[in-house]
């Protein structure tokens, strides 16, 4: 049986006592955080220079957990009935990322990284949208093996209150909502990357950067119906930092390569995701992960070709929460298009005579 205190926790502890109390919404998770360092730092975005790359993400936390509430108002003996059941009540974030590299000039030395991010993070009756651009210039260091890249991102986050089927004991209790409600507020961040092709002769890619996520901390005040009037809702976004590091790491063996990777958050709370995978032959990569916040050991796989980059990840859940859910599951999806613009077309020179000698039409 689901425990009360895991499902008001989720979904009424985050948005409703009193008036609707003031809560903190949280960032999302992701597994496969290495490979997508553009959701958390605008420092990052714009990997390889003529291409275009996108990246897809699913990640579906403490996957079948379901919400009996509608049913009884409390968590039900297991032979209620399921078609009033409201089900996959958990987490649910989908990511993509579209980002390019450009040259300021024509040796190369100073690019800027573009980019574009979308993230719909869904828990329970609770939704956050979010789309931001990010702009990052690059500064290279030591000849053309390592580079600065100091960056910042811009954009909207819309924060809802979706389509609720709360079943109160007391039916006209003013606390439970029976309709929808949203507000949408700037959100800004910044970042810093730094980027080494070698480092301590073992390590390839070593990269280490740090972000600061939702700097304005937007404020979130609206209203939703209720049985007997309307509600307010009152919700305040986390600042977030990040620092995040990795780096391939050779082996004697020249087919296989360690991949360490380590990503920290405050917010201020401190949580800590740690992943080692190994890399085969340059295309077949397995490991492992831990994820200290929703106490969670990973099994990491994934596959790369070419341009091409897909991986899966199952999060076992060590908590408690195990009893009610099926784990989490996470997928991504990397493509990089190549992109070329044609040089400028040459200049034809015709005798005209009216000069009696050259010009340029």
């Amino acid at each position: 049986m689901v425990k009360n205190y895991f499902f008001k926790s989720f979904l009424i502890g985050g948005l409703l006592v009193t008036s609707l109390v003031s809560k903190a919404q949280h960032d999302p998770y992701y597994t496969h955080f290495r490979f997508n360092k553009q959701a958390y730092n605008p420092a990052a975005a714009g990997e390889k220079l003529d291409y275009i790359c996108i990246n897809g993400l699913t990640h579906y936390q403490y996957r079948d957990y379901n919400d009996y509430t509608k049913v009884t108002g409390t968590n039900p003996d297991p032979g209620t009935n399921k078609d009033l059941v409201a089900t996959n009540m958990a987490p649910e974030t989908y990511n993509l990322n579209i980002s390019t590299l450009l040259k300021l000039d024509k040796a190369g030395r100073h690019k800027v990284g573009v980019g574009l991010t979308l993230i719909d993070d869904n828990i329970g009756f609770m939704k956050t949208t979010t789309i931001k651009g990010a702009i990052n210039y690059r500064k290279p260091i030591q000849g053309q093996f390592g580079y600065l890249a100091v960056g910042v991102e811009f954009g909207s986050t819309s924060f809802a209150y979706v389509n609720p089927k709360f079943k109160a004991i007391d039916p006209n209790d003013p606390r439970i909502p029976t309709g929808d409600g949203s507000q949408s507020n700037l959100d800004l961040g910044v970042g810093v990357y730094y980027h080494q092709a070698k480092f301590m002769k073992v390590l390839d890619n070593f990269y280490v950067g740090a972000s600061y996520n939702h700097l304005n901390g937007a404020k979130y005040n609206f209203t939703v119906p209720t049985a007997i009037g309307r509600a307010a809702v009152d919700m305040d976004f986390v600042r977030y930092l990040y620092v995040t590091s990795g780096a391939d790491w050779n082996l004697a063996n020249k087919n296989w390569k360690l991949e360490p990777t380590v990503l920290i958050k405050y917010n201020p709370k401190l949580q800590l995701d740690l992943n080692m995978t190994a890399l085969y032959s340059n295309s077949l990569r397995a490991g492992l992960g831990y994820r200290s916040a929703a106490d969670a050991l990973a099994i990491i796989v994934g596959y790369e070709r070419g341009q091409l980059q897909v991986g899966y990840s199952y999060d076992i859940t060590m908590s408690k929460i195990r009893k009610v859910s099926d784990g989490t599951h996470e997928i991504f999806v990397k493509y990089c298009f190549p992109i070329s613009f044609p040089p400028p077309p040459e200049k034809k020179f015709r005798l005209t005579p009216r000069f009696m000698g050259k010009g340029a039409y």
